[in-house]
């Protein structure tokens, strides 16, 4: 029998809530603390840290107990580029074999209510600091277990070896065992540095056994808002391509002089493209992972599980769609533009014929 002699469980809730948010601003609206740059545990260079500001930490108070173990603390993380995660935390004190239920009711405790309230709650607090707030319908959840310290010591490929059903359950939120096929996939991306501790990381839940696991989260933690703001920019995209999709099915009848039909959806296009592109680009560089390094496993194998990649090529071919929008429409424009100028000398030459016969006559 082994026992989690200290822990956490946590649950993450990630969400949009403006185009910007000025790191700045909040530090001098609430109490925070910027996220500690990551440790020199594991030889991390220098440049692989969060870019400059980092992200603002604020300590919400405490929330109620899931267990025997007391309340937790509620806690959350402002990034630059326009969102908050919000971390539920619990202390984790349990035998191994009862953390499936646990895991169980932690996810169907339905968080995303509350943890949208006080999102909610923040915003309100730091709007000055918020650039265009609004706080979308998306979120993106996502639950660590960190067996801090177990009352027996285990290697990382004993805990594996003889738990393995166990660690499989906590993944996928189930209490009843699953099928062989279903633990190899659920635990198929496990990753080490030392003999003593393991990370598994799954679709929407990790483990995380080390005693020194604050880089860890992070980086799971910021990876969950990257895929939300994936998921985001994703679908404010399909939005505005939609909706200028029949802009450019309408067939323009005649050209009207000094008017320009498609200057705004033109200008509002290229917009749409700079905007885009800039947000993803400052998600992707908010932390830089250089190289093959523990952090940068784990960050590859988050990425995996959560079909980042996907994510971005989509992302990447609707704003291609929205290029190739912006030309079709500037094409048009130059087109109309073209035959309005040919109408126009057409008209004048026509008035000049006129008037020298009226001059003759």
């Amino acid at each position: 029998m082994v026992t989690i002699a200290q822990g956490q469980a946590v649950a993450l809730f990630a969400f949009d809530v403006g185009y910007e948010v000025s790191l700045q601003e909040v530090s001098s609206l609430l109490s925070s603390s910027p996220v500690q740059p990551l440790s020199r545990k594991r030889q991390t260079p220098s440049y692989l840290q969060y870019t400059d500001p980092p992200p603002q930490v604020l300590n919400l108070g405490e929330t109620p107990a899931i267990g025997a173990e007391g309340p937790g603390q509620l806690q959350a993380t402002v990034f630059s580029f326009g969102a908050i995660s919000l971390a539920f935390r619990w202390p984790l004190r349990l035998e191994l074999d009862q953390l499936p239920q646990l895991s169980q009711r932690l996810y169907g405790l339905e968080l995303e209510k509350q943890a949208r309230s006080q999102v909610s709650s923040l915003m309100e607090k730091l709007r000055p600091a918020i650039a265009r707030p609004q706080l979308s319908n998306l979120v993106e959840d996502y639950y660590l277990y960190i067996l801090e310290e177990l009352d027996s010591p285990l290697k990382a490929e004993d805990l594996l070896a003889h738990h393995r059903a166990t660690l499989a359950q906590v993944l996928r939120f189930e209490t009843l065992p699953l099928s062989f096929e279903q633990q190899e996939e659920a635990l198929c991306q496990a990753i080490s540095y030392y003999e003593n501790d393991l990370v598994l990381v799954d679709w929407n839940a990790s483990i995380i056994y080390d005693r020194d696991h604050y880089d860890t989260v992070n980086v799971l933690e910021l990876i969950n808002v990257e895929l939300l703001e994936a998921r985001y920019i994703d679908a404010q995209l399909d939005r505005q391509v939609g909706s200028y999709e029949g802009l450019v099915q309408k067939r323009f009848v005649w050209p009207i002089p000094l008017r320009t039909p498609y200057r705004q959806a033109i200008e509002e296009l290229a917009e749409l493209r700079l905007e885009y592109s800039l947000l993803s680009e400052r998600v992707d560089n908010a932390l830089k992972l250089i190289g093959d390094l523990y952090l940068a496993k784990v960050h590859a194998a988050a990425t995996k599980r959560f079909y980042l990649r996907e994510w971005e090529a989509a992302i990447a071919q609707k704003l291609d769609i929205v290029a190739n929008l912006y030309q079709l429409l500037t094409d048009r424009l130059g087109s109309i533009q073209g035959q309005t100028l040919e109408l126009v000398v057409i008209a004048l030459i026509f008035f000049e014929v006129v008037m020298a016969f009226v001059r003759g006559g």
